[in-house]
């Protein structure tokens, strides 16, 4: 709780940069931010609340470029929360990365020269590290490079959107995170993500290149991932004890390896469902057949390209427990690689679909 003096303090004597109010703000304080576009890196080591009003401020990358953050680990993020030793909020705020500088050992240089494979790893719109966090109403976008900007095929590449690693609780709900080149949303913890819209507007409107949601445990809910099929390992959303009431479309796989898959609505995914335990009372359409993402530089090594059924839900030879009351329309295969001896899974409604089921060998 701050004191009448600090709140005054915070209040009366407001700063240019949000970098200075953070630095001035006590622990727990609410860093309100005014309109405008703010050109710098912000690092935050307290809990804090940092808030927009009267409309949504933009933090974009300085004209100095971004630092790697934390030192030595590869990531160059935008907004960096670190070990702050409680939880971070960050409220009513646009992120963006268009055309973002990085200073690289005190050279300023472009992502296009060093993503993918080069110095620059990661780069990240929002990056928590070891610091619970919840993220409402923002909108990152633009974290997206490659050393062939003209072809944003190749990929993945090293941009993210917003990443938490060892953090203890996170989550995002009612944010856009849009144009990224790797992730949308990851967390190698428990994340809880609801009603976040995950897109892009390369080529067709495809994005992210990988994967929109990824965590380990959590619930995903009530989001919108639209995926590319510009790369082959495209994925909806990954992992989740609960992935409930998303429209998940345009992957070449719309979610994989969640506990509980329900009433989900997946349109035009190569593979609609994978990897999963109980899969209950989802929506599933598409094309009977779809082809590989396109080769580049000899990549696919000769290898068909398809055309190739569409899968419904790929059990991948292993036993789920329960697959009941899905609506699966249009595709190739409604369940394909059931163990040898098991059938198409009951209560299930197939229309127009071209092969029922398909069985492992062994």
């Amino acid at each position: 709780m701050l004191s009448r003096l600090e709140r005054a303090n915070l209040t009366e004597n407001p700063f240019t940069t949000i970098s200075a109010a953070i630095a001035a703000a006590p622990a727990g304080a609410v860093v309100e931010v005014c309109p405008g576009t703010y050109a710098e890196q912000l690092e935050i080591d307290k809990p804090l609340t940092i808030r927009g009003i009267d409309g949504t401020p933009k933090i974009t990358g300085p004209s100095a470029g971004l630092s790697q953050l934390p030192a030595g680990s590869g990531y160059y993020p935008q907004v960096l929360a670190n070990h702050a030793g409680g939880d971070v909020r960050l409220t009513n705020l646009a992120i963006d990365g268009t055309d973002a500088l990085f200073n690289v050992d005190g050279l300023v240089l472009g992502l296009d020269v060093f993503c993918p494979d080069g110095i620059v790893q990661n780069f990240v719109g929002v990056y928590f590290v070891n610091t619970p966090g919840t993220l409402d109403n923002l909108n990152v976008s633009h974290q997206f490079g490659s050393a062939f900007p003209e072809e944003p095929q190749l990929v993945p590449n090293c941009g993210s959107g917003i990443v938490f690693h060892g953090s203890s609780e996170a989550r995002v709900r009612n944010s856009t995170i849009s144009d990224v080149g790797l992730y949308g949303i990851f967390s190698d913890g428990d994340l809880k993500a609801d009603h976040n819209v995950i897109t892009g507007t390369f080529g067709d409107g495809y994005g992210p290149f990988w994967v929109g949601i990824k965590t380990v445990t959590g619930n995903i809910k009530d989001n919108t991932v639209t995926g590319t099929v510009f790369y082959e390992n495209t994925i909806g959303i990954q992992g989740g004890e609960q992935v409930k009431d998303n429209v998940v479309q345009t992957s070449i796989t719309g979610i994989t390896g969640a506990e509980n898959v329900i009433k989900n609505t997946l349109q035009n995914n190569a593979i609609s469902i994978s990897g999963i335990t109980r899969v209950f009372d989802n929506q599933i359409s598409g094309a009977p057949t779809y082809f590989k993402p396109e080769c580049f530089f000899g990549a696919c090594d000769g290898t068909q390209t398809g055309p190739f059924p569409t899968i419904a839900v790929d059990y991948g030879c292993a036993d789920a427990e329960h697959v009941k009351k899905n609506t699966i329309q249009g595709v190739g295969i409604g369940f394909a690689n059931l163990p040898k001896g098991e059938r198409v899974p009951r209560m299930n409604d197939l229309d127009n679909v071209q092969t029922p089921f398909t069985t492992c060998s062994q």
